[in-house]
Order: C-alpha cells, then sequence, then structure tokens
C-alpha cells in the first residue's frame, strides 16, 4: 500500500514535471485508472473496494486540480521568468524549486491518509498477506538491480539519468556539458544502501500500522508519516549538491537553441496544465 502510495505522489508530481506533451491532460485524467492498475500487483481488491477506491482517486483529482494545480503554475511562471531573465542561476534557485516541489509531493501524501487508512479497515486478513509478499519481493528485486552494482556501474547510472533528463528539455547536449557531468559524478557517494535499509523500515512501520487496523488509523498514519521524515542522511545531501551543481553548470552554460527549446517545452507544459484548472476554464 504504501508502494501505491509513493506511485500515486510520483504521477501527479513527477508527471507533472517531467512529462510535458500535448496530452499532458489526457494523461492527467487517466492518472487515477493507471494507478489502479498498479495496485493490482499489490493486492486484489472485492468490487466493493474497487469502487470506494475509483470514488477516493476522482475525488483526489477534483482537489488537486481546484487546490495544487495553480500553485504548479505559480512555479512554472516563476522558473520561466528566471531563465528569461538572462541571469545566471545559482543553486539557491534550484534548490528553492525542489523545495516547493517536494512540499508538493507533501501535500499529497497528507491528503492521501484518509482514503489510504479507510481502504486498509477494509482489508481482509488474505489481503494483509498478499500485501506484505508483494511489498518484500518488490524489496528483493530492489536490492538485486541496485545493492549489488559496482561503483561503475552506479555512477553510469547517474550519469545516463541527469544527462537524459536535461537532454529531453535543452536537446542535445555539447561535449563540454556531457564532460561536466561525467566529471560531477566521480564525487558521488554510494546511497543505495542507504536507500534500500530506509525504505524496507518505512515498509515494516507503515504495515504495521495496516495491519493493526485501527480505528484511529488515519491519525496514525499521518502521525507516521511525519514522525518518519526524518533528516535526509548525510550521503543523500552530498549527492544531491554534487548533482544540482552538475544540472546548474549545464543551464548555465545553455546555447540560444538550448534556451529556446527549455522556455519552449516549459511554456508548453504550463499552458497545458492551466487548461485543467478550472478557475480557467469555466
Amino acid at each position: 500500500m504504501m508502494r501505491f502510495l509513493r506511485l500515486f505522489v510520483l504521477a501527479f508530481v513527477a508527471f507533472v514535471f517531467l512529462s510535458a506533451c500535448s496530452r499532458t491532460s489526457f494523461f492527467y485524467h487517466r492518472i487515477p485508472t493507471l494507478i489502479s492498475w498498479s495496485l493490482d500487483d499489490y493486492v486484489t481488491l472485492d468490487r466493493a473496494q474497487q469502487a470506494q477506491l475509483d470514488q477516493a482517486l476522482n475525488s483526489m483529482l477534483d482537489w488537486h486540480q481546484t487546490q495544487e494545480l495553480p500553485k504548479y503554475l505559480t512555479l512554472l511562471d516563476e522558473i520561466i521568468e528566471t531563465l528569461d531573465s538572462g541571469k545566471p542561476l545559482v543553486l539557491d534557485d534550484v534548490y528553492g524549486w525542489q523545495a516547493r516541489v517536494e512540499d508538493f509531493g507533501e501535500a499529497l501524501q497528507v491528503y492521501s491518509m484518509s482514503w489510504v487508512a479507510a481502504l486498509a479497515l477494509t482489508a481482509t486478513d488474505k489481503q494483509l498477506v498478499e500485501i506484505r509478499a508483494a511489498l518484500d519481493k518488490k524489496q528483493r528485486e530492489l536490492i538485486a538491480k541496485y545493492a549489488d552494482r559496482s561503483d561503475g556501474e552506479y555512477r553510469k547510472d547517474a550519469q545516463d539519468n541527469l544527462s537524459d533528463n536535461l537532454a529531453d528539455y535543452l536537446g542535445r547536449l555539447s561535449k563540454e556539458q556531457r564532460e561536466q557531468i561525467t566529471l560531477a559524478v566521480q564525487d558521488l557517494q554510494r546511497y543505495d544502501s542507504v536507500w534500500l535499509d530506509r525504505r524496507a523500515a518505512w515498509f515494516d512501520g507503515f504495515y504495521a500500522l495496516m495491519a493493526e487496523q485501527s480505528p484511529d488509523l488515519e491519525g496514525k498514519l499521518l502521525d507516521f508519516l511525519i514522525r518518519s521524515e526524518r533528516a535526509p542522511s548525510a550521503e543523500y545531501l552530498h549527492n544531491n549538491r554534487v548533482l544540482m551543481t552538475a544540472a546548474l553548470t549545464v543551464l548555465n552554460t545553455r546555447s540560444e537553441k538550448q534556451h529556446a527549446k527549455l522556455v519552449s517545452k516549459l511554456t508548453n507544459l504550463r499552458d497545458d496544465l492551466a487548461t485543467l484548472v478550472p478557475e480557467f476554464n469555466p
């Protein structure tokens, strides 16, 4: 179920900021259906639970359109204005944007707790066993995928991810820009084992609350969410700064062609999202 919640947050926040396209509105309205399908990998709902889930996801979509999307538009407007100003970006700029995106995700998690708790309270013993088995299987898959990587593989994955994300918005990166990324990832610290351990502990705590099925489950889940927001590890903070600095360097050396593509992509995303906000479309 926690994996389901993370997928939900990812689908709303990461999707709208990383997948600008002419079909944004189509995919946005399909998110509840796509997440419902993803949940099938973790638990089999009965007909009543599925109806309950569908209603909850549609209600969240309505809330997100009216309350949250306007905040996304404000942030995108500020980013576009900053980029068009011609002034070099500084770390405070990108850190500030990152913090606001994280706030969007936190708001979704908090909002989700009411219907996650309501759904969990209807879970049968068989469903709880199914969820636990699915979570354990996913954890084993992630360990197999990430834990045994060599240092070279670890840095190559980070390099490819950052290069691909930047190229999606800037177009083809120059030789100098690619070299900056290659140089930066050499300074990364291994974080995968820390992430895997924290993820396992998070799931254990979350699942224990679900299995308890307390009448006050929503309140306990909210408390757990707050308590579990521990300070990021030293490795995470270091790596985040390394990658943010590398991205900043690339953005500050963007060509006129790359700038035009970047602003066009962000503007198209902003305009697509605006069509989803009821107050802009009476």
